[in-house]
């Protein structure tokens, strides 16, 4: 899939778009063939995710070797103490990976200091790359869409992901709800205003760190169920992860403060 750069672009295009087309030749011929493992957390891994994440981790690596790298697949991360860090999730929905379903792919976010700056995200079966850099965010090489003005009644949506544990879903009234298998492409959809907010339940640095410029661009929040604030600097703590083990809202203010209302 072709990135096509503007004049202002940084040289990191050129890099993602190459990577991308690796990232497909590593995972597609894998794509509902594998069976996953359970991972100490609970979660799933195959040997596609442990795959990629060793080859994203080695170009990253090479391309900006002053910047480190927090892979969720990997123990170690590459110069933890940079100021500057990639944050990636090599496969995003392993799950659906694993069974054949549609959506999964590769996020890459780039944090100067505590501030998510740069997003790369690549989800090959929708055959769908978000980049955002220099302030400009791009579905496909074009500006991202925007929410319409206006929507049906019926066609309001929330993302949701392994929420069930921790909230009521028949709570959350007037909204359809959906769950495609990846919240980095929850809240991608967020972005190119496709839903109206998400609801996650507690996540590491890279389910977020990907996305949040785009949808912080928009002047979407962040919130825990309690209303307190989303701080990325409890997501760099050496774990990268679960500051609080509460559900996580995403999406214009006053949709977050209305949800948090009715489930709170």
């Amino acid at each position: 899939m072709t990135i096509h750069h503007s004049s202002r672009a940084t040289s990191h295009l050129d890099f993602v778009e190459r990577l991308f087309r690796e990232y497909d030749d590593i995972t597609l011929p894998l794509h509902g063939r594998l069976s996953a493992q359970d991972k100490s957390d609970g979660s799933a891994v195959t040997e596609a995710d442990q795959a990629a994440s060793t080859h994203v981790l080695k170009r990253l690596v090479a391309h900006t070797p002053d910047i480190g790298v927090i892979s969720e697949e990997e123990a170690e991360s590459y110069l933890p103490g940079a100021s500057r860090q990639w944050a990636i999730d090599p496969l995003d929905g392993t799950a659906s990976f694993a069974r054949g379903l549609p959506v999964w792919g590769l996020g890459m976010g780039l944090i100067d200091g505590t501030e998510p700056v740069s997003g790369y995200l690549h989800f090959p079966i929708p055959r769908q790359s978000f980049v955002f850099e220099g302030g400009k965010a791009l579905l496909n090489g074009e500006p991202m869409p925007v929410r319409p003005a206006s929507v049906a009644a019926d066609t309001r949506n929330i993302m949701i992901t392994s929420i069930h544990d921790a909230i009521d879903v028949r709570r959350v009234e007037g909204y359809r709800l959906h769950n495609l298998g990846s919240n980095l492409y929850h809240l991608m959809m967020l972005a190119a205003g496709r839903c109206d907010a998400i609801i996650t339940g507690p996540c590491y640095l890279w389910d977020l760190a990907p996305a949040l410029p785009f949808t912080r661009a928009l002047g979407h929040v962040e919130r825990y169920l309690d209303g307190s604030a989303l701080e990325l600097s409890d997501l760099l703590k050496p774990d990268y992860g679960f500051p609080t083990r509460q559900p996580m809202l995403v999406g214009p203010a006053s949709v977050v403060d209305e949800l948090i209302s009715r489930l709170s």
